[in-house]
């Protein structure tokens, strides 16, 4: 029976954490759900074992067959360092995932067995080739219908130190940003699962202890119609024939508030965690990226009214574009400073391989080619492009000032106290137990968090002083208390992410400005 070792890497930069570790273990913030997929479609036969390196380090003396490692631009360059050091034993490795996709080249000479495309259409052939002993050097999926894939194989995984598990709900976005490589990869027309498919995996995360889940859709609400039908269908599963509730966070875009019925809907579902794609403050870099769901619209009024649901927002915003000044990192700090949004994904802006606007740069010349940056654009927090008005150390400098401001204990509470007055309750609460999941399967992770959310707390004062007025705050509105306590601890929990990866700056927070006279470093 051949033994298949399927490798999670843990990302090389990303300011949102894989794994930590507090000095006594590590958990990780989300369970690796491609691993566990690819595992569920292997046959009677294959001995599969699943391996987040987020948690443990690999051990490279492992027994395997054969390594599997799937990756994305963050995970890439360890991928090819992991599949370096199982081929030096003589194990044959295979590479997978969105970074091969899309820059095969990259992957040259470091894999025996390079799988491009998604796997569920090649999955049988590639198994029964491994059961033969006689895997091709190249396997080529498409683009399957996902009623087709199957439940992940989580029982292969160490669930308990894992804080939010995953439910694909569908793969592809039709829009068009120029900066997405996710429609490079997945393609813009967006294929579902079905409702029972989701319910299904749901409930499977429900068994084995998971009380958030995270639904990977890279715009949930963008098709309304199935978006209702999903909706409703976790609103009647969530808190029903005697399960307690889940709460669920996803991705949408800044147009889903002009449906109040489909927000109701959220809310109700428990899907009352979003990500929105808000991006910037300056309409031109707008209209340059074909980011046009953001155009002609309050972005601070909508993400009031998707909050005044009773819907906590974290917001995405990034700096760079060509109609970009250095004043843009100011403007975007008090555009920040106006959002009813504890926490942001703040970014430089990136051209990743086979997106418009990397051709586009490449086209002008513009393009740093140089380094890890020729095939892993991003890596560190340094974009990969010559930006137009600034230099590249101005932008790292002025993204860097811009997390440090926004993450401030100042910065944090003055946005908590405004989301306190706009945050709606949440409707779970008035119905069925009222209580969260939270079996104990669930301790060992939970605890590992409230050590790491204890130590940020007594190390800085002020952050100290924050989680106390908080604390206030938080029961003199007992009807939105869990949502204010979701806020909090997301806040310190990116805040000590941030200061480990060394994008956040205590002494920079307290700058009205960026420090470009002072150009630390870069990498």
């Amino acid at each position: 029976m051949p033994r298949f070792l399927l490798i999670a890497p843990r990302p090389h930069w990303d300011a949102d954490f894989a794994g930590i570790a507090d000095g006594q273990e590590s958990v990780t913030r989300v369970a690796p759900v491609a691993i566990a997929t690819v595992a569920a479609m292997a046959p009677a036969g294959i001995d599969i074992v699943l391996h987040d390196e987020a948690l443990d380090p690999v051990d490279f003396d492992a027994p395997a067959d054969y390594v599997g490692i799937t990756a994305n631009v963050s995970q890439a360059r360890r991928a090819i360092e992991i599949a370096a050091a199982f081929r030096a034993r003589g194990t044959p490795v295979i590479i997978g995932g969105p970074h091969i996709t899309l820059d095969p080249e990259a992957f040259e000479g470091a894999c025996d067995i390079a799988v491009t495309g998604e796997f569920e259409e090649i999955a049988a052939g590639f198994y029964a080739d491994m059961l033969a002993g006689a895997l091709k050097p190249r396997y080529a999926g498409g683009r399957p219908d996902l009623t087709r894939s199957p439940v992940p194989a989580w029982e292969l995984f160490d669930n308990d130190r894992a804080m939010v598990g995953v439910v694909q709900t569908s793969r592809g976005c039709p829009f068009e940003c120029n900066y997405c490589d996710v429609i490079q990869y997945l393609g813009r027309n967006q294929r579902h699962k079905s409702n029972d498919q989701v319910i299904a995996e749901v409930q499977r995360l429900y068994d084995l202890g998971y009380n958030r889940i995270a639904l990977a859709d890279d715009n949930f609400t963008v098709y309304r119609k199935r978006a209702t039908s999903l909706l409703e269908a976790l609103i009647a599963w969530n808190g029903t024939e005697g399960r307690d509730f889940v709460t669920f966070a996803t991705q949408v875009s800044i147009d889903v508030a002009r449906d109040d019925a489909l927000l109701q809907l959220c809310a109700e579902a428990g899907v009352n965690n979003l990500f929105i794609g808000v991006e910037s403050v300056n309409e031109e870099s707008l209209k340059a990226s074909k980011k046009r769901q953001n155009l002609n619209t309050d972005m601070v009024a909508q993400v009031r009214k998707v909050v005044g649901h009773g819907l906590k927002v974290e917001a995405a915003l990034m700096v760079g574009f060509d109609a970009d000044t250095l004043r843009i990192f100011e403007q975007q700090q008090a555009f920040g400073m106006e959002l009813p949004v504890g926490t942001f994904k703040i970014s430089s802006l990136v051209a990743p391989m086979a997106t418009p606007i990397y051709a586009e740069m490449l086209a002008a010349g513009r393009l740093d080619l140089t380094g890890e940056q020729a095939h892993f654009p991003g890596a560190d927090m340094v974009t990969n492009i010559i930006p137009a008005q600034m230099s590249k150390q101005e932008l790292y400098t002025g993204t860097k000032w811009l997390i440090s401001r926004l993450y401030s204990p100042d910065a944090f509470w003055t946005r908590f106290q405004q989301i306190a007055r706009v945050l709606g309750p949440n409707p779970l609460l008035a119905r069925g137990t009222g209580r969260l999941h939270s079996p104990p399967a669930r301790d060992r992770a939970n605890r590992h968090f409230a050590r790491m959310i204890r130590s940020v707390s007594r190390q800085d004062r002020e952050v100290a002083a924050v989680v106390a007025k908080a604390g206030r705050l938080m029961r003199a509105n007992p009807d939105i208390r869990d949502g204010l306590g979701d806020v909090l601890t997301t806040w310190l929990l990116s805040l000590y992410v941030h200061r480990e990866k060394g994008v956040y700056d205590a002494e920079w927070a307290r700058l009205p400005a960026p420090p470009f006279e002072n150009r630390r470093t870069a990498a």
